[in-house]
This record gives C-alpha cells, sequence and structure tokens, in this order.
C-alpha cells in the first residue's frame, strides 16, 4: 500500500499547534540583542523630555521674531546636558548647541549660518540675516509621549536597544533562550578541517543549522557527527533529548537499510506527530514531541535540511518564543519558462530575486538536486510551486519569499 504524505500546510499547522513556551528571565539592555522581549514595551518618560534645540544657533523669544537684533548674553552658552535655569529677556538671544534644552522663556532658535555678529555700545548684538522656516525646536514629548508603545514583542536588532536605552531602560524582560541540539549522522559525513577520505563528503548540516538556530535566539550545542550505527545514534539522542528543549538531527531519517534514526526515536519514547511530507526537498520530516522536548530529524542533503528548517523548524522556534509567523510569500515575476516533472509535491526551489523597473523578479538559477549546495551562494529567495504544477510560463506571477 503506497504511503501517504501530510501536506506542507497540514505539517505546519501541527508544528505550530504543538508549540512550547520556555518562560521569560530579565537581562541587561547591555545583553538584548538578538533577545526576544517578553511583552510590547512603553515609554517611561517623554521622548525628548525637554524642549531642546535642532540646531546650533542663538535662542530667543517668538513674540520678538520680528526684530532684526538681538542682544547676546555673551556670558552664557547653553551646551547640551547643561541644568542652569537661564532667564532670557525680551529683545536677547544666547547660544545654543544642538540637543541642549532651551530656556522656559525661549521658544526659537536661528541658526549659526544665517547670523551677523557686531558690537554697538559695548555689547555684542547678533543680527539675523536670514528668516527661519521652522522655529528649530523638538518640543517635549514631541517623538514619544510617556506611557505610548515603543517596542511590539519581537527579535531585539541593535536600534532596538538604542531605544530602549534612550528611554531609560537598563534591564528588559525577553523570553529565555531556547535550548537546541544539532546533531549530524552519516558514516560519509567527514567534520571540517579533517582530509576527506574515499566517499566521504564534509558536514555542511551541523554549521548551517548552529548559526540558524543561533540567530534565532537559541543556545545552540553541536553534539558531533554519529556513524551509522544503532547504538551510537541512540546514546547521542538519549543525552541531547536529556539536555535540551530541541533536538535537530540531520540524515538517517529516510527508508534506507542504515536510516536508523526514526527506530531510535521511537525506542526512546519520542510521539511521533508526522513522518514524511509532500514537500520537494525535504520529504522524510520527522517530527516528534517528548514531553515539552521537540525533535525535528531533517534530511541529510543540505538543501533539504536548509528548507525543512526555514519552512518547518523556524515557525516552530518563532512560536516558542511568542512571535507571530509570518511565512513571508510575496508575488514576483518569473523572467523565463519552468518546467517540472514530479508534480505530487508542493516544491520550494533556491532562485535569485531582482527589481526590475520597480518589479521584483524571479531569476532562475543552476540547481540540479538538493545535494548542490552551490547553488546558495547565487541564492536569495525561494519560489514555492504548488502540487499539481508542472508548467510555469514567462511572465507569470509566482509566490515567493526571501531568505
Amino acid at each position: 500500500m503506497a504511503r501517504t504524505f501530510l501536506h506542507p500546510n497540514e505539517a505546519l499547522e501541527l508544528v505550530l499547534n504543538n508549540s512550547e513556551d520556555y518562560g521569560n528571565e530579565k537581562i541587561s539592555v547591555l545583553d538584548s540583542y538578538n533577545r526576544v522581549l517578553s511583552n510590547d514595551v512603553y515609554a517611561m518618560n517623554d521622548d525628548p523630555p525637554f524642549n531642546k534645540s535642532s540646531m546650533d544657533g542663538y535662542a530667543y523669544k517668538k513674540e520678538d521674531e520680528n526684530k532684526n537684533n538681538y542682544v547676546l548674553v555673551d556670558d552664557k552658552i547653553i551646551y547640551a546636558g547643561l541644568s542652569e535655569k537661564l532667564n532670557i529677556k525680551s529683545g536677547e538671544c544666547i547660544k545654543i548647541m544642538t540637543g541642549a534644552p532651551l530656556p522656559e522663556n525661549c521658544d526659537a532658535v536661528q541658526r549659526v549660518e544665517w547670523i551677523e555678529e557686531k558690537k554697538e555700545n559695548g555689547k555684542t548684538v547678533i543680527n539675523f540675516t536670514k528668516k527661519e522656516i521652522s522655529n528649530n525646536v523638538i518640543k517635549k514629548g514631541n517623538n514619544k509621549k510617556s506611557g505610548e508603545k515603543i517596542l511590539d514583542k519581537k527579535l531585539l536588532f541593535p536600534k532596538d536597544t538604542a531605544i530602549l536605552a534612550g528611554f531609560g531602560y537598563s534591564s528588559i524582560d525577553v523570553k529565555k533562550k531556547i535550548n537546541t541540539a544539532v546533531i549530524s549522522t552519516g558514516s560519509e559525513i567527514a567534520n571540517i578541517g579533517e582530509t576527506l577520505k574515499e566517499g566521504q563528503i564534509y558536514d555542511a548540516n551541523a554549521p548551517m543549522l548552529i548559526s540558524r538556530t543561533s540567530a534565532l535566539s537559541c543556545n545552540s550545542k553541536f553534539y558531533g557527527k554519529v556513524n551509522d550505527d544503532e547504538k551510537e545514534i541512540r546514546e547521542i539522542l538519549s543525552k541531547a533529548l536529556e539536555e535540551n528543549d530541541i533536538v535537530l538531527i540531520s540524515g538517517g531519517v529516510s527508508m534506507g537499510d542504515f536510516d536508523y534514526v526514526h527506530k531510535k526515536l521511537l525506542e526512546l519514547g519520542v510521539n511521533q506527530i508526522f513522518h514524511g511530507i509532500a514537500m520537494k526537498p525535504g520529504k522524510p520530516l520527522f517530527f516528534g514531541k517528548l514531553g515539552k522536548k521537540a525533535v525535528f530529524a531533517l534530511p541529510g542533503n543540505t538543501v533539504s535540511a536548509f528548507m525543512t528548517f526555514e519552512i518547518m523548524v523556524k515557525p516552530y522556534i518563532l512560536k516558542c518564543l511568542g512571535i507571530y509567523y509570518d511565512s513571508g510569500y510575496i508575488k514576483a515575476v518569473i523572467t523565463e519558462d519552468f518546467k517540472r516533472k514530479d508534480t505530487e509535491r508542493l516544491e520550494y526551489i533556491p532562485v535569485s530575486l531582482i527589481f526590475e523597473d520597480t518589479k521584483l523578479c524571479v531569476k532562475l538559477i543552476k540547481y540540479n538536486n538538493s545535494s548542490m549546495i552551490s547553488s546558495f551562494s547565487e541564492a536569495d529567495g525561494i519560489l514555492k510551486i504548488d502540487i499539481g504544477v508542472s508548467d510555469i510560463a514567462k511572465g507569470s506571477i509566482v509566490d515567493v519569499r526571501f531568505i
């Protein structure tokens, strides 16, 4: 009897429905890059917290703006960080630096480039040579008012850490990092740096999976390469399951004589959610749970491992971190004809995405099979081809996503 494989959309739904919350912790904002906020974040103070100058220039009272000459208060300069309270009288101005607080009775700044300075009766007089269109003042709370949202719950980038610090946060609540194990299987696999023996290939999956999980706020640990040996595979899986929240193992999950991963996972008590999906590449993907722990057994070919991670594992991790998953598919124009013979599976192929006359276009690249990792050198996107589609004509609108 022919084996029935899940549609990738059904498989993804099962993956997301089995996500877990691994908890929160408070950390320093200095350590918050690439961490995920536990909640939305709100301003603790107005931004800016005072009326400030947006220019180097001369602060004065707006009611005096039709005057041409202003007597300079020449024994003071207002610089950023000055806390002294100053009183500027009508007809006077004072030199002020960018970002410095305005005196309470001033509400405009004349830029330094548009003035002339002269001496009259022993006083310094500032003549405004050109009328300002703007007051050149950033008012208190103009950017954000206290209590307004400044960040949605999200993965934090360097700009976000600047926002947190700028609003006075020294520490922040984030999701705990997810402990993730990465295992490579296959007697044909050689570790990076080793000399290849006859019949061997280098392990490209482990570095890829370590980097992908680390970028998603995971504590990623490589448990090494294991040969196609039942005892070795069981031992390393047992250790990884004991120590981690997620286990990613590549290779040994198909139907071959030496594919022991599936069998050993079941022996260790992992509950199979599914094994095999109607996806190319990535058909033999296994997903299971052991309590709150998740196991993804990925295909051994690197393109297959990458695609199954991108389509299935990444959404799981994001959901566990409390981030809404958006597949990110957008419409683009394919620039040449595409044909395929196998239409029984939903296929994902690496492509190049380029803009031509403001339109997003899909350029096919050399890609023969899922072991062709060199195709990634040109790829910055994925083309999705639905089940039953064999031909796509040049100029057709297709679904793509950036990677």
